[in-house]
């Protein structure tokens, strides 16, 4: 059932949309108060950085290059007070008094432009009416330190002239000049320290301000935000939840669920969907239930999803065929009735088609007891086919006890004499041609050519060898190392010129035993002797294949064969290819 309530809601999307645009907003607002509080910071660093520091060091130096113009004018005066007075080195001392002079002259002027600078570019009042003090405490320095200056030379003209009491009376006038100096300059830091610190506590109160604002619109949005998410989560987690478990449903199979759709937004589109797709989906595993008891399930589906990877007209292609049965199993028809030995048919090409599926290969058809198979593109690797269908048989050869199981016993059906299954296999690799075959009415997904016939070729020859899984050379070239094979011969085929190289499949190598291992090695060995007519060599070596307790029939063949080619005058020609009279 579905339950369509008829009150509209917004989408989705203007829900979520309107969720976000809030949080933006509020991120927004953060921005912008940040970032306005973080440029008086960056305004208040740059005034300390171009300016306020620099005022400072040129402040510094004027206050040094003074002290050192000070000390100078007392050496100055020691040289006159002195026993001899050396007019060279009282020159000397000038000269570097008025070099000092200069300096200080040089750095107020520097600090007075610098200053001046920094009023016309900072509009910041409080900053700017600070500047304007500083500039006329530094003009007050620079007229002081001239008074000194002047005054100073005054007293050397004195000393030079011999009016020693006027000098003096000078002189302790200089020195509450100096005073005044040096204090002027003192205030002048002080003043710069006093702004520096302030700088650097509005930067920090900035700061701590912009943390405060962050933190509570951080715990504003959260708080919307957590509950617009709530609430709109209340209305999309229950059809979610729903949808959810019926698409869990519908993957394990179940496909007799309905999504409810109880809104107007994408859930309800998405859940309307849903339902179409499981309709149709129910509709398809209909078809394929049905069409797949006489067609390969993976057939039918690419049929049915028409995928461009099926074959519908026709391409050649590598692929591996294969032909099986177990023989033995026919001989006992007779004495069953028809429903019974329909029965045993069924289970019987049951367990022999499973390995095939199992191993991606398809079932192509069933010829009395016979099971057709193939392997390759579309449904297996281009590359892995031969090994698929090596796997295959020897999961076949696995399977003849419980295939013995099937065939009753002589307790049920009286008379019946139990057969000896032996189970026949022919794996050929090649080019053949696959699509879908037949007339306009019937078709049938198929292969064709030679390599069908070579395939069913070898299944009787592992017959005649005494073997259970007989392989084509394309097919023994192509597999992997974990399998073991022998050489069987080179045999020429009834109905084929051309010679065959034929192998058998032993089984996995890792469980080979020894006896299958040495006798995988003599064999190889016994056929170079037979081929160079080696005789007595060869029947050493395959008389060591087979024992009593473990007959080896391709060996006991060749042994038999090599005593007719005793009493034969073979050909100068002849190269140990066997022709076979039987298919």
């Amino acid at each position: 059932m579905v339950a369509v309530w008829k009150r509209r809601s917004l989408p989705i999307g203007v829900k979520i949309f309107g969720i976000a645009a809030s949080m933006l907003g509020l991120l927004l607002l953060v921005v912008y108060v940040s970032s306005n509080r973080l440029r008086q910071v960056s305004e208040e660093i740059e005034t300390l950085a171009n300016y306020i520091i620099p005022i400072t060091d040129k402040v510094a130096r004027i206050d040094v290059h003074a002290l050192e113009q000070e000390l100078l004018f007392e050496r100055i005066l020691k040289h006159y007070e002195a026993t001899t007075v050396n007019p060279a080195k009282i020159a000397a001392e000038i000269a570097e008094f008025e070099e000092r002079n200069a300096a200080v002259d040089a750095e107020i002027i520097e600090g007075e432009e610098l200053i001046e600078t920094a009023i016309a570019h900072i509009t910041e009042t409080e900053t700017h009416d600070k500047l304007e003090f500083l500039l006329s405490k530094l003009v007050e320095v620079e007229e002081q330190h001239q008074e000194f200056h002047d005054h100073a030379n005054e007293v050397f003209t004195l000393l030079d002239t011999q009016q020693f009491t006027a000098a003096h009376q000078r002189e302790r006038e200089l020195i509450t000049e100096e005073e005044e100096l040096g204090q002027s300059i003192e205030d002048i830091l002080l003043e710069l320290e006093a702004f520096t610190v302030a700088s650097a506590t509005a930067g920090q109160h900035h700061q701590n301000t912009v943390r405060q604002i962050s933190v509570a619109i951080a715990i504003l949005a959260t708080a919307f935000g957590g509950t617009c998410a709530w609430i709109v989560t209340l209305g999309l987690v229950r059809p979610v939840r729903q949808l959810t478990t019926q698409i869990q449903a519908v993957q394990q199979g179940n496909l007799d669920n309905q999504a409810t759709v109880s809104s107007h937004d994408e859930i309800a589109t998405l859940a309307t969907a849903f339902n179409q797709m499981v309709r149709e989906l129910k509709v398809k595993a209909e078809l394929e239930e049905t069409f797949g008891k006489y067609v390969d399930p993976r057939v039918v589906k690419q049929l049915i999803d028409k995928t461009e990877n099926t074959t519908t007209t026709g391409d050649r292609q590598v692929m591996t065929v294969f032909f099986a049965e177990v023989k033995g199993l026919s001989q006992i028809a007779e004495t069953l009735g028809p429903d019974r030995w329909v029965s045993i048919i069924n289970e019987y090409l049951t367990i022999m088609s499973q390995p095939i599926s199992d191993q991606s290969g398809v079932i192509d058809k069933f010829i009395d007891t016979i099971v057709m198979g193939f392997f390759g593109p579309p449904f297996a690797s281009a590359v892995d086919h031969p090994n698929l269908a090596c796997e295959a048989a020897l999961v076949q050869r696995s399977q003849l006890a419980q295939i013995q199981k099937l065939i009753p016993t002589q307790s049920t059906i009286p008379g019946l004499e139990r057969p000896d299954l032996q189970l026949q296999v022919g794996i050929a690799t090649g080019g053949l041609v696959v699509g879908n075959m037949g007339s306009t009415n019937a078709k049938s997904y198929t292969v064709m050519g030679d390599t069908v016939n070579i395939a069913s070729r070898l299944k009787g020859v592992s017959k005649q060898y005494g073997v259970a899984i007989a392989l084509s050379q394309e097919t023994q070239a192509a597999l992997s190392d974990r399998y073991a094979t022998r050489e069987l011969d080179m045999i020429q085929v009834v109905g084929k010129a051309e010679a065959v190289r034929v192998y058998e499949l032993m089984g996995r190598k890792r469980e080979l035993d020894a006896i299958a291992q040495n006798r995988q090695i003599y064999f190889s060995k016994g056929l170079v002797a037979y081929r160079s007519q080696q005789w007595d060599k060869a029947e050493a070596y395959f008389e060591r294949c087979s024992t009593e307790q473990s007959p080896d029939p391709p060996a006991l063949l060749y042994l038999d064969r090599i005593k007719q080619l005793r009493q034969q005058s073979l050909p100068s020609d002849w190269d140990g290819v066997w022709q076979l009279t039987q298919k």
